[in-house]
């Protein structure tokens, strides 16, 4: 029985076409195989649930074969109800396979707290800002005399004043007192001398002053319980919103040492 001499040439055409089965081979799996079984070119457009309510995405994922997980850490937004979703990932519209878990953050149903920041002191428009900044609202402004043109001069909550570091829900609204500069006008300081401790009160306040220190101490220039000493003394150039202080011919404050009826 005869061989055939060894060829280069039939060597090299068997290598070839095993190369070529090889690669036909590699084709196949790559782009018709492999994409078959795992659904290569079937994507599922992820829905839009922002705005959706909690309660009512699991069959409306679950039809789309979609998988879903809440985020541990809410959000908040006055702009929903409790437990309607914030945002989510991938977000609407998104190509996904089936199956692909879609992540949620729901809004919380109790608002979180931040800390009032100081506003006292701050001009308007930056109050409003820094306000905002912290998730809070600005809420009625009322002007009284004040020397400090357009500054806040009280931040309050509810009709209370509420104190800079005090833990507040967010969303909460903050009124403003503020400062309409009424406070540079100057006038002679109002005489106190001689009334009493109510009269000076009235007066006071009737004059857009604050009553600062009051002194109980007895001196026997004046009746009973009546303002003997002055500062500012009488006359005396002032500025709306000045800081008055008197002294008064009582051991005790009127509350304790009433003033006995005048014939």
């Amino acid at each position: 029985m005869s061989k055939k001499p060894f060829s280069i040439l039939s060597f090299l055409k068997n290598i070839g076409i095993m190369a070529g089965i090889g690669i036909i081979a590699l084709l196949f799996f790559f782009y018709v195989y492999l994409p078959s079984t795992t659904n290569h070119n079937e994507t599922i457009t992820v829905p839009d649930l922002v705005g959706k309510s909690f309660e009512d995405i699991d069959e409306f994922l679950t039809n789309r074969n979609l998988r879903y997980e809440v985020s541990v850490d809410s959000g908040f937004s006055e702009d929903y109800d409790p437990e309607v979703i914030l945002s989510q990932n991938p977000k609407g519209g998104a190509k996904v396979k089936e199956d692909r878990k879609i992540y949620l953050t729901l809004n919380a149903n109790v608002p979180p707290q931040v800390r009032m920041p100081n506003l006292i002191n701050t001009d308007k428009d930056n109050a409003e800002d820094i306000l905002q900044s912290n998730g809070l609202k600005l809420g009625e402004i009322s002007y009284v005399p004040d020397r400090r043109i357009n500054a806040v001069i009280s931040q309050k909550l509810n009709g209370e004043d509420i104190n800079t570091g005090t833990l507040i829900y967010k969303g909460s609204t903050i009124d403003l007192i503020i400062g309409n500069g009424e406070g540079i006008r100057r006038f002679p300081t109002p005489d106190f001398l001689g009334k009493t401790y109510e009269e000076v009160q009235f007066q006071i306040e009737a004059s857009g002053l604050k009553l600062d220190e009051v002194n109980f101490i007895l001196n026997d220039t004046v009746p009973p319980n009546r303002v003997y000493k002055q500062l500012p003394p009488v006359g005396a150039m002032i500025r709306t919103g000045d800081l008055i202080e008197v002294w008064i011919n009582s051991r005790q404050t009127p509350e304790e040492d009433p003033e006995p009826n005048q014939q």
